[in-house]
């Protein structure tokens, strides 16, 4: 055991990895961010503390050294390697059942979406669809409080992580989790809901850097040229909404494409401070179709 400069082994590492060709996204930014997010969780650190010195042993320096190892050979995600990543200021559990949580709609988005929506913001019913690691639904249950939330998603492996984080944030009394497809095996109505769903192409995967290969592919591709499950949301979430509520959904680099084909909906676009404008907000009464 020995005390090491933080700061100087954050530098080795962050030089290490600008040498070769990473791409960074999963949760991190750059070299620097992904250097930083290795050893702090090897060395079990709140990434959003500053440390100068601190004791590290030599069996946590290897295993940081073998995890860069991985990391720059077969491009794993680093999130993957550590089983942890942070998304809105909390740590949440993470493997490769789950796509890692990138999703714009967090706790800045929410904290805004507070004074946009007419609800009290508590005692909310919430659907958390295609949740994933639950991280959404968990930050949900932080800023709306003591609301009732659901969390569904089709794959029951995905689930099993939800789980973990549900737990791991004590947040079992609040949260239930659902294995649908979509509305499928949802029974109720909710005053929110929302959903980062798949949007990606078929045929945009191959153009993607391989970091994106590790992550579960039923989780990003969708059909239709990657509308299929948007669309599906967009047209059945009235159904399941309650009077005066409303529907928050992400659909990233489809948004124009969404644009242009609701030209009749009322909608708009929420943006929040370093959020891109990419986030879709419907009013229940201007989902119903009929």
């Amino acid at each position: 055991m020995k005390n090491i400069i933080l700061y100087k082994i954050i530098k080795k590492y962050t030089k290490l990895f600008n040498k070769h060709n990473l791409f960074y996204g999963h949760s991190t930014y750059n070299p620097y961010t992904e250097s930083i997010h290795l050893i702090y969780s090897i060395l079990k650190l709140n990434i959003y503390k500053k440390y100068y010195k601190i004791k590290i042993n030599k069996n946590k320096l290897n295993k940081i050294k073998y995890l860069a190892k991985l990391r720059i050979k077969y491009k794993i995600p680093i999130v993957y390697l550590t089983k942890k990543v942070w998304f809105s200021k909390k740590q949440f559990y993470i493997d490769k059942r789950s796509i890692i949580p990138r999703s714009h709609i967090n706790d800045n988005f929410l904290n805004k979406l507070k004074y946009i929506i007419k609800y009290n913001n508590n005692n909310l019913k919430i659907l958390d669809l295609c949740t994933g690691s639950a991280c959404i639904a968990i930050i949900c249950s932080y800023i709306f409080l003591n609301s009732e939330i659901d969390a569904s998603d089709i794959c029951s492996k995905t689930l099993k992580v939800a789980k973990k984080n549900i737990y791991l944030h004590n947040k079992q009394k609040y949260i239930k989790l659902i294995q649908s497809n979509l509305f499928k095996n949802i029974k109720k109505k909710y005053n929110l809901i929302i959903t980062n769903p798949p949007y990606v192409n078929k045929k945009e995967i191959k153009f993607l850097p391989k970091e994106y290969l590790y992550e579960p592919k039923k989780s990003l591709i969708s059909k239709n040229k990657g509308l299929y499950l948007i669309k599906k949301i967009i047209e059945n979430s009235y159904k399941y909404l309650e009077k005066g509520g409303y529907l928050i959904c992400e659909v990233g680099h489809q948004k124009n494409k969404i644009i242009k084909y609701y030209k009749k909906i009322n909608y708009k676009f929420i943006k929040t401070k370093n959020i891109k404008n990419n986030i879709l907000i419907i009013k229940r009464k201007n989902l119903n179709f009929k």
